[in-house]
């Protein structure tokens, strides 16, 4: 058999060496302890998301898989209008919540990029073009989220938390889809990065605001009502994506095309 014909066999390959990166790399780095996913962010740059990234890039390198999606997009306005609206509110809770240190935010900000790039290129890039070569759109689609949300469980070995784990598995698989129709409907792979960085940037900066980090004493009693339904926000916060998401993809064929 042709390397082409083993290709989702050779993504599950880089997929699982990706996590071993990203997860147990997050172990490592920690020392062997129990961490939640807000220090991760916030304590330094996430060498385990610089590792997971050179896997990615040298895998696409060595077998040169020119389809990942690092071209120009299309439909722009079309496609990211409403997932749009989600960046404008978070923005608005940041600025109500307030910014944590310069520091702290900053490193957010580059770790939650490098998460956003690891991540679109593993799923929505490697995986989701291997996949369509050998099933349906809609069978690869429900691959990609299903480990998408997969691997979110593994979150449990790092914070200790696999009860919140599990809720972030399910609200990841939701979010994939949203992910995948921005790839699929821009026919690019830039505007989910980026937009997967902004969302998950967005929320760890909510969150450290909710939890007391961000300096913001006008808004601790929403502050702390956020934390209240925490566990009740992921899914509350991707519903409307995710409906979204159905709709773009309503006539989605055998192909990654363009509507």
């Amino acid at each position: 058999m042709t390397m082409k014909h083993n290709r989702l066999l050779v993504s599950i390959v880089v997929l699982l060496l990706w996590a071993a990166a990203t997860m147990f790399g997050a172990q490592v780095l920690a020392g062997g302890e129990e961490i939640s996913l807000d220090s991760l962010v916030q304590r330094g740059i996430g060498w385990q998301f610089v590792a997971a990234i050179a896997i990615l890039l040298g895998a696409i390198a060595l077998f040169r898989w020119r389809d990942i999606g690092f071209t120009a997009p299309h439909d722009l306005l079309r496609i990211l209008w409403f997932p749009g609206l989600y960046l404008v509110f978070f923005a608005v809770l940041i600025v109500l919540f307030g910014l944590p240190p310069a520091r702290v935010a900053g490193l957010v900000f580059v770790n939650t990029m490098m998460v956003g790039f690891s991540e679109e290129v593993m799923f929505r890039g490697v995986l989701l073009r291997a996949s369509l070569e050998r099933m349906s759109m809609w069978a690869a689609i429900g691959l990609n989220m299903a480990l998408f949300g997969g691997v979110h469980a593994f979150n449990g070995f790092i914070t200790g938390d696999f009860g919140a784990a599990a809720l972030q598995s399910l609200a990841a698989a939701m979010s994939g889809l949203v992910f995948i129709a921005i790839v699929l409907r821009t026919d690019s792979i830039w505007p989910a990065i980026v937009y997967h960085g902004l969302w998950d940037c967005a929320l760890f900066l909510i969150g450290l605001a909710a939890n007391g980090s961000g300096g913001g004493e006008s808004a601790g009693g929403a502050a702390g009502q956020l934390s209240a339904y925490g566990a009740l926000l992921p899914m509350a916060l991707v519903l409307p994506n995710f409906l979204f998401a159905l709709f773009v993809l309503r006539k989605v064929g055998g192909r990654a095309k363009a509507a």
